[in-house]
């Protein structure tokens, strides 16, 4: 007996070993990201953006609300949710398996034979009419010797972890996708300020113009000038609405809302930005991408269904049983002597199958195969979007720097051209260049500091941060919240650059 136990024993733990150990194996991963532009080696270790709660991200009250009710009502959040209960659901199916499964039946049948359908054929005097009862219980349970139910279930729970970390993908991408068409409608406001600002500015210097062609002051080619002036203004501020309407639906519908007007928090000049933004390590993005965590749990999957497909070639060995009353009279159903029962085991041992199990054995390995090469995919593009961002966030930096100087220059240029005109030195029509591109440099400087905000919450995303799965509802996000700074945050007035000048009436 003895023996026969460790003979057990040893079958069980072969069964435990039929599916193939798992090794995480991503490829090559780097010692760091390229273009991780930090000049202090343990900042450059332990810190990340990512380490960040998404409120600890954005500093507008406006926009925390606006994500906690998508993070609550978007379509694209509550349809992830719903497939990681399918996902426990369907786990919890292949779990049972493993278990004894026990039923109940109960059956009545009462039928009369025919008298001809036998041979020698039944007298006329007896009854050829009789009943049957039956009450039992019945027990099916597979014994799980060599691990194929175990391994199918053990898949079915990697896939439970792969949906929620497709849920955690979903309701970064939520977060990111907010916050960026949050960022954009502001840009879109500034925008439309300044071709507000710039038209009106425009049309002084146009009545200006019109009297001092009435004196003979200036031609009328220089007039045309000024109408192609005001207009280059004035058909931007119709298009611009035309995307403000646009970008408040998205996010309306980002909401999970019917399309509506969106409140606005700060401006876009309020929006600070980080000067830094440190990484962390290339190692840890394996740990904190959802999406490389999810396509890992689908690989593991793969790997325990290798395991089944190998149990396929074992015995499989199954418990069946039987037991309860039956009687040939509903009356009688109850005595004693009416109780039946009966159990033993059902041993079944594939022989030829046609090829059947080698097969479905390749598939798996197949399948497998596929999903390590989606699983280093996707940690190779997730090392190139962390890149893509820290050199975009580094080079914006350069060409904000920049577009704030084209600014001031051209600031200065329409003033020396408007001080020049009122000299005689130059024409009106140097004022009106001068101010068609200070008007063009102060759009670009408002898309760039989109791009700016922009490229932050992309690599935030990148990095892998966002809202936790089991925490994605805001908590007392004002007491904990350090709004990040920068040497230089703009003012609006900064951003528009003021209003034009027109020249004097001389």
């Amino acid at each position: 007996m003895k023996r026969f136990g460790l003979l057990l024993l040893c079958v069980w733990l072969l069964g435990g070993c039929l599916a193939p150990t798992y090794v995480r194996t991503p490829g090559e991963v780097p010692e760091d990201f390229r273009f991780q532009f930090l000049d202090d080696p343990i900042l450059m270790e332990t810190a990340s953006l990512a380490d960040l709660e998404w409120w600890e991200m954005f500093d507008d009250q406006v926009l925390w609300e606006l994500i906690d009710i998508a993070l609550a009502q978007n379509y694209d959040a509550r349809l992830a949710m719903a497939r990681v209960a399918e996902a426990r659901a369907l786990a919890g199916v292949s779990r049972s398996l493993t278990m004894p499964q026990v039923g109940s039946a109960a059956i009545y049948q009462r039928q009369q034979v025919s008298r001809t359908a036998v041979e020698p054929p039944i007298p006329s005097g007896v009854d050829r009419t009789f009943s049957f009862a039956q009450l039992s219980l019945d027990l099916a349970w597979e014994i799980d010797l060599f691990g194929r139910l175990r391994h199918l279930s053990d898949a079915d729970q990697s896939l439970v972890l792969a949906s929620e970390w497709a849920q955690q993908a979903v309701l970064s991408s939520v977060v990111a996708d907010v916050a960026q068409a949050y960022f954009e409608l502001r840009t879109l406001d500034l925008q439309l300020e300044i071709s507000r600002a710039t038209l009106e500015s425009f049309e002084d210097t146009r009545r200006l113009v019109m009297l001092r062609v009435r004196h003979g002051l200036v031609s009328r080619e220089e007039l045309a000038q000024v109408e192609a002036l005001v207009h280059t203004a004035g058909v931007r501020i119709p298009d611009i609405e035309r995307l403000i309407a646009q970008r408040e639906n998205q996010i309306s519908i980002l909401l999970g809302n019917n399309p509506r007007p969106i409140e606005r928090g700060k401006n876009l000049g309020e929006l600070a930005v980080r000067p830094t933004v440190p990484a962390g390590l290339p190692s840890d993005l394996l740990e904190r991408r959802p999406d490389v965590r999810q396509s890992e749990a689908v690989l593991v999957a793969a790997n325990y269904r290798i395991g089944a497909a190998r149990a396929n070639f074992f015995p499989r060995i199954a418990l069946t049983g039987q037991g309860g009353i039956q009687s040939l009279e509903l009356s009688g159903l109850f005595k004693g002597s009416s109780s039946f029962w009966n159990i033993g085991p059902i041993a079944t041992l594939p022989i030829f199958t046609g090829g059947g199990n080698y097969s479905r054995l390749l598939a798996t390995h197949a399948q497998r195969e596929q999903a390590l090469i989606l699983y280093q995919s996707t940690v190779r593009q997730a090392f190139r979007e962390v890149s893509d961002g820290l050199v975009a966030h580094d080079r914006l930096q350069v060409l904000l720097t920049e577009q704030r100087a084209l600014v001031e220059s051209y600031q200065l240029f329409a003033e020396l051209a408007n001080k020049r005109f009122k000299g005689g030195l130059v024409s009106f029509l140097a004022v009106l260049d001068a101010e068609r591109q200070l008007f063009s440099a102060k759009l670009d400087l408002a898309a760039v500091h989109r791009d700016r905000l922009l490229v932050l919450v992309q690599l935030y995303k990148a990095l892998g941060g966002g809202p936790e799965v089991s925490k994605h509802t805001s908590v007392s996000k004002a007491d904990t919240v350090t709004p990040p700074s920068e040497s230089a945050v703009w003012s609006q007035s900064e951003l528009s650059g003021g209003e034009l000048q027109a020249p004097d009436n001389q």
